[in-house]
């Protein structure tokens, strides 16, 4: 292709003379500093899980319980703000840029905080948590953007994967948080976060490729320059001229709303928009959001808080052990390992609750049951299911689409994580729990046959390489 030869002559003519060795530490500090905004939305995501049976506990709201209509809609306001976040950031990280969206998004969040800890009926605390969830949710697609286009391609898969570490350790530290004081005081520790985030990105350099696709050259030069090490530039005037060539590339390109019809866009957007729907009926918000609910309702006798601090720990340890993985084992395998062992689970746990409910039968012998299925629940999705939808969608979506099919696949997953949450307490009535987790359990093994026959592997392939799956040319 005419396009890409110019590109692919640029690119080469890094590697004549001598080769800059850029540095690592600046691009690590400005890639975590952004990805303390998934830290943030993990906050959000898990906070519900101790604070409602706390509200419970402590009689602050009429006719609270943890199962009631109005603890539902606590616990999935902040997925439903997330529906919305990603057309959203998508206009502002155009208009703004990737920086300052991420800190004209951080005041907002922290407001929200202070909305849900003072709110005076349970009804104003679901605006904080649409607010929270709508600042969360944006910087899922912005702080990807943001740390791949400053990274260098050796460290982009690594601290691309960061993103679903730092949620789950967000969920974690809710918890953990959540377990030893009250819901008030929790929000206000949670708004100390976003905080740290704002604060943290005004002194991170914008990307330089926004500024290279604004036509602010210097600007694009003296970032990149920073997060490089470089002591000049002349330096990093190699990879400028990389990332100049690659956005004219882009800018060749264009797409109708007819075009997204088409087979090689299709395609990949179907693969991804099913990965997402797995993700979310997979049953991973039912469990984040009402985590202490469950081992409760199991009366394992086992304390309700530490039961969900252990198996949200389980859940960070192996998110970062999926980020070592990803690019040995590949994407394919990881997610069929992932879909069978939560089906199992799902099994496992639906078959205490059928015991449990049966005043035939005995289920006291079985208190280990619910939390080890749990944590090898934790274990299977954070190997695949939870963050390989993301990464595919990265690597399968086509660039000159990625934009408007990133942000509808965004807006898909987060719109099903509020059916879920929301409506999980009725599924609990309609289907019994063990129906509900039978229900989970089918859509995994369902997973593992779509992965199994439809989704490629795309280890170790280019981006050209895994478009020519779709019949591009």
């Amino acid at each position: 292709m005419n396009e890409k030869s110019e590109f692919g002559d640029v690119k080469s003519s890094i590697m004549e003379g001598p080769k800059f060795v850029a540095k690592t530490g600046p691009q690590y500090f400005a890639a975590l500093t952004a990805t303390m905004g998934a830290f943030a939305l993990g906050t959000a995501l898990g906070w519900s899980s101790p604070a409602v049976p706390n509200m419970e506990e402590l009689g602050d709201f009429d006719n609270l319980t943890a199962d009631s209509e109005m603890a539902t809609w606590i616990g999935s306001t902040t997925p439903l703000g997330c529906c919305f976040a990603g057309f959203l950031a998508g206009f502002m990280v155009e208009y703004f840029g990737r920086k300052w969206t991420m800190i004209i998004l951080a005041p907002p969040f922290i407001a929200s905080w202070f909305i849900i800890a003072f709110a005076p009926t349970a009804a104003v605390i679901l605006v904080g948590r649409f607010i929270s969830g709508l600042c969360g949710g944006s910087f899922c697609l912005i702080c990807p953007v943001y740390v791949s286009e400053i990274a260098e391609d050796r460290l982009r898969g690594l601290l691309s994967n960061t993103l679903a570490l730092f949620i789950v350790l967000g969920i974690l530290f809710s918890f953990c948080v959540g377990a030893v004081i009250s819901w008030k005081n929790l929000s206000l520790v949670c708004a100390v976060v976003p905080i740290i985030f704002g604060v943290g990105m005004f002194f991170q350099p914008e990307s330089p490729r926004y500024l290279l696709s604004k036509g602010r050259d210097k600007e694009a030069r003296e970032s990149l320059k920073r997060l490089r090490g470089a002591h000049s530039l002349d330096q990093i005037d190699p990879e400028i001229r990389i990332i100049q060539a690659s956005i004219d590339e882009a800018n060749s390109q264009s797409a109708s709303f007819q075009d997204l019809l088409a087979g090689p866009i299709l395609k990949p957007t179907g693969i991804c928009l099913m990965l997402m729907f797995l993700q979310q009926f997979g049953g991973i918000n039912a469990v984040n959001f009402y985590c202490v609910a469950i081992f409760r309702d199991a009366g394992t006798g086992i304390d309700d808080n530490v039961s969900a601090i252990v198996v949200a720990a389980v859940q960070v340890v192996f998110a970062f052990v999926s980020t070592l993985l990803v690019e040995r084992a590949g994407r394919k395998i990881l997610l069929m390992i992932s879909e069978l062992g939560m089906a199992l689970c799902l099994v496992a746990l639906g078959v205490y609750f059928y015991i449990k409910e049966d005043e035939d039968k005995d289920a006291s012998n079985l208190g280990w049951l619910p939390l080890t299925s749990l944590i090898l629940y934790m274990v299977t999705y954070s190997l695949g299911s939870g963050p390989l939808p993301w990464t595919l969608m990265g690597e399968l979506l086509p660039p000159h689409v990625k934009g408007i099919t990133s942000s509808i696949a965004t807006a898909f997953c987060w719109g099903l994580a509020f059916i879920v949450t929301k409506f999980f307490t009725q599924m609990l009535d309609g289907l019994t729990p063990a129906g509900c987790y039978w229900m989970f359990s089918g859509w995994c093994f369902f997973g593992f046959v779509f992965c199994l026959v439809l989704v490629p592997e795309t280890k170790g392939k280019s981006l050209d390489d895994i478009q020519k799956l779709f019949g591009a040319k």
